[in-house]
């Protein structure tokens, strides 16, 4: 049976409600699950701008890669929430520059609304190792 361990790892922001950053799955393969992550600086601010916040999620999905001692390449999944199209562009660049190689699978979707709503990217994704 696989031990499952979660985890809220330091470089991230602390969860908005009651969820784990991250979820570890270990048995024969090593899968880590991390939370949407939204473009909420430490100190509580929101860039304005999407490419700024688009840096932002991809720092924190970094963070908790790192706490598990994951990369980029260890990403087999992403899932991308958006409240609009104008900020696709700046998130598949983002994404784009993240896996210059073979992408990992990918769903997006244009949604009514975030958790925050001064927010217009949420992005969650699944790594294995």
């Amino acid at each position: 049976m696989p031990t499952i361990t979660f985890a809220n790892p330091a470089g991230m922001p602390k969860p908005a409600a009651r969820y784990s950053m991250t979820a570890e799955v270990v048995g024969e393969a090593r899968w880590v699950l991390i939370s949407g992550q939204l473009p909420i600086a430490e100190d509580g601010s929101v860039p304005e701008d999407f490419a700024s916040q688009a840096e932002l999620v991809a720092r924190h999905i970094e963070a908790a890669l790192a706490h598990h001692e994951f990369g980029w390449g260890n990403v087999v999944k992403l899932t991308t929430y958006l409240t609009t199209r104008a900020a696709r562009g700046a998130w598949q660049a983002k994404r784009d520059a993240l896996f210059p190689g073979t992408p990992p699978a990918s769903t997006q979707v244009i949604v009514a609304g975030l958790a925050d709503p001064r927010c217009a990217i949420e992005v969650e994704a699944i790594a294995v190792g």
